[in-house]
């Protein structure tokens, strides 16, 4: 795979992250209320993402990291990722959206077929997510992929401001045939 990695849903076009897309992911990295349940924090300046972004693979088959557009208007929306835990053979699922387009339901469609595209060209078989208890949104999206509760746990974001109780969901899904 190269870094041309596309895919697609009804509403949405994905394409691997690349150093030059931090100019975009301000419209997220800056907002306190996009952050309030992730591991790290709002960004201070639109070049923090620089300290991190140039050392990821964008061939990464294990790091999938999607940029992800409307496609009607080419707004980006957010961040989908996918994260294989090579000895558990888990797929860990995350994303971020930006705070105007919450609630449009993107992130269903885009995990759904980012899920599916990573079913079919990794062989990703079980996807794994984790929210916190009183982020209602992210227990929604995950139940709407069709996860399902399977313990609960605990994390603590990178900085140590908070300590969140959460909730694992898992789906597996079955290889195709043929």
């Amino acid at each position: 795979m190269n870094n041309q990695e596309i895919v697609e849903s009804k509403r949405l076009i994905m394409r691997r992250l690349m150093p030059e897309d931090y100019k975009v992911m301000t419209a997220w990295d800056m907002d306190e209320r996009v952050f309030k349940y992730l591991l790290g924090s709002a960004c201070k300046s639109p070049e923090e993402p620089l300290a991190w972004l140039p050392k990821k693979d964008p061939t990464s088959k294990i790091n999938i990291l999607m940029l992800v557009s409307d496609k009607e208007d080419g707004h980006a929306v957010g961040i989908y990722a996918l994260n294989h835990d090579v000895d558990r053979d888990v797929w860990t699922l995350s994303y971020v959206n930006r705070y105007d387009d919450w609630g449009k339901g993107y992130t269903v469609e885009g995990m759904n077929a980012l899920m599916m595209h990573a079913a079919k060209v990794y062989g990703a078989r079980t996807f794994e997510g984790e929210c916190a208890k009183e982020n209602i949104g992210s227990r929604r999206v995950m139940e709407k992929l069709g996860m399902v509760y399977d313990h609960s746990s605990s994390y603590t974001k990178n900085d140590g401001s908070a300590t969140f109780e959460s909730d694992v969901f898992l789906l597996t899904i079955q290889k195709e045939k043929g």
